[in-house]
């Protein structure tokens, strides 16, 4: 029995293309989209006067977005979903990372692809959304073949860059396991609960593309590489992240003894300045998360580490 597929209202459609648009959107953001659209078309109602209808597209109440925000995404996943393999997913990660380290939740960052975030246990997780692929085989999955407008040539760069990136992270988790130990219980490093902690700057992203092989090798120049990067980012596979000496998991009270700082001098610690850590540094998006799970397992990712899915049925 062929299942029945119910046309979005134009609100829903709207709303959706503006999702598609955005390539990724948090939650504080994504609900604001769906307020001003039913603000916008709250007086708009198409439906006879007599209140029947006659089965006809503009019969439909076009401006009908659901019940509330988390109905409104189960109805466009259920006509999303048999169409064409696509539905809005959602996974929750720290807060985006903010230079300043000065904004509030409620202020999000202006980026909407939003991800990067400084390492702290305290930051609370937030949701972002966006339209997943689930039709994806076990080749594109295992290969990080992703519904992106880079070419084959990029595509091997950026599988190249996620398996950087994982490989810091676990590099930087083990350091940071073996220091808790040095140090006992009396000091626990703030770290994110979830996510990549992995983060490269973006010279050295760059550099990455000659470590690329066979038909890959020698393909890319620098200028396309930062296009290649640009496109990560601005489509949420890639994420602005917290230069190292940022993190907030540092030994801010205690000494490379174990020693509390109340007990010795004080001394400021000084950061390194933006301008020696060569640029921006760029970690691991919500989007990979929620398409390429398998291919970063596969990569080293720690499983306890990766984000909550969250579904939406109508």
């Amino acid at each position: 029995m062929t299942e029945t597929i119910h046309p979005l209202t134009n609100s829903q459609k709207l709303f959706l293309q503006r999702l598609l648009v955005a390539h990724v959107l948090t939650d504080e953001k994504a609900k604001d989209l769906y307020q001003s659209i039913q603000e916008k078309f709250a007086n708009v109602n198409v439906n006879n006067d007599d209140g029947e209808t006659s089965g006809d597209d503009d019969d439909v109440d076009q401006a009908y977005m659901g019940n509330d925000f988390e109905h409104c995404l189960g109805i466009i996943n259920a006509s999303l979903m048999p169409a064409f393999n696509l539905e809005i997913g959602t996974v929750s990660l720290p807060a985006p990372y903010s230079p300043d380290g000065g904004k509030k939740l409620s202020q999000e960052d202006d980026d909407e692809d939003g991800g990067g975030r400084k390492s702290s246990s305290t930051s609370p997780l937030i949701k972002y959304h966006a339209i997943v692929n689930r039709s994806n085989d076990d080749v594109a999955k295992n290969y990080a073949a992703a519904r992106t407008a880079l070419g084959p040539h990029e595509l091997a760069y950026f599988r190249k860059v996620l398996e950087k990136l994982v490989e810091c992270g676990n590099e930087f988790l083990e350091t940071q396991q073996q220091q808790q130990q040095q140090q006992g219980s009396r000091k626990r490093n703030r770290i994110a609960i979830v996510g990549c902690i992995g983060s490269l700057n973006k010279m050295d992203l760059i550099n990455l593309r000659t470590e690329l092989e066979g038909p890959h090798q020698d393909k890319l120049s620098i200028a396309q590489t930062e296009m290649a990067l640009e496109i990560m980012e601005s489509e949420g596979w890639l994420v602005p992240a917290a230069p190292p000496g940022e993190e907030d998991g540092d030994d801010d009270n205690h000494n490379s003894d174990g020693s509390d700082d109340d007990e010795q001098p004080k001394k400021r610690k000084r950061k390194p300045s933006r301008k020696s850590l060569r640029g921006a540094f760029f970690s691991i998006g919500p989007r990979t998360f929620m398409e390429l799970g398998e291919f970063l397992q596969n990569c080293g990712f720690p499983e306890e580490r990766m984000p909550q899915s969250i579904l939406h049925r109508s």
